[in-house]
């Protein structure tokens, strides 16, 4: 029974997870460093409150950040996957093709859409991308929300998809092109994502950066419909608490020709 109980509810994961370590133990060193600087007879008063306020706002900072990843990581993403799925108008008879699925959050929210469709999820399999990240575990969540006979997954790189052209009715990518750290390899996932879609076929690529840049090379490969989907308060805070390097939001194209 309690095995059961266990396995009750899907595991999408932490993303980032050395970078989520790094934010607590790099708080938790900074709070520690704060509490002995404040008993330490060494430094002088104004010395000692000066350091022990800049340290405190470090340290507040760093956990503040950790714990805001691990609420992305459980809750956030979840809410923002079905608002991403939304952006397609579902007929259940799709092929859909995940992008960098990871533990499945994609690939088994558009599966759970599908009634005589199906749903492909591609990865490498990365472990500094998402903590445990395997196929096994995507093939888990999909069991737990009772969709394992509409999911399969692969071992393979977005940049040389294993599929032939124009097979898939739906593309989606959520937090993961962005891992290519050259411009040259995003180009080329986003030319394979292309390769593969089916004519009047949808792509929803959601990412943390680059997304003007994916908005702009769709529309100059002949995609059209491409929009932009953020929220511009939640964009600037964001920004702002990470200096510019997580802003979450998705682009949608269509495949006219």
């Amino acid at each position: 029974m309690q095995a059961r109980n266990i396995q009750s509810k899907p595991n999408y994961g932490i993303d980032a997870p050395g970078l989520v370590r790094f934010f607590f133990i790099g708080g938790a060193v900074a709070l520690a460093i704060v509490f002995v600087t404040l008993f330490s007879s060494v430094l002088e008063p104004i010395p000692k409150i000066a350091v022990s306020t800049l340290l405190g706002i470090a340290a507040t900072y760093l956990l503040g950040m950790g714990c805001f990843m691990l609420y992305g990581s459980r809750v956030m993403k979840l809410k923002d996957r079905e608002k991403l799925l939304d952006l397609v108008q579902w007929s259940g008879n799709e092929l859909v093709l995940d992008v960098g699925c990871g533990r499945g959050l994609m690939l088994v929210g558009a599966a759970k859409r599908l009634a005589s469709g199906r749903a492909i999820g591609i990865d490498l399999w990365q472990q500094h991308d998402q903590a445990d990240n395997s196929a096994a575990a995507a093939i888990s969540n999909a069991a737990i929300e009772g969709v394992a006979t509409r999911v399969e997954v692969e071992t393979a790189d977005m940049r040389q998809l294993p599929f032939p052209d124009n097979h898939f009715d739906v593309v989606v990518s959520s937090w993961a092109v962005h891992n290519l750290e050259a411009e040259a390899d995003r180009e080329k996932a986003l030319d394979e994502m292309i390769r593969v879609l089916k004519c009047n076929g949808t792509i929803v690529l959601a990412d943390i950066i680059h997304q003007v840049e994916y908005a702009r090379y769709f529309q100059h490969h002949g995609m059209t419909d491409v929009r932009l989907h953020n929220n511009p308060s939640r964009d600037f805070v964001l920004k702002a608490i990470s200096f510019g390097s997580f802003a979450p939001s998705a682009v949608s194209a269509r495949k006219s020709r």
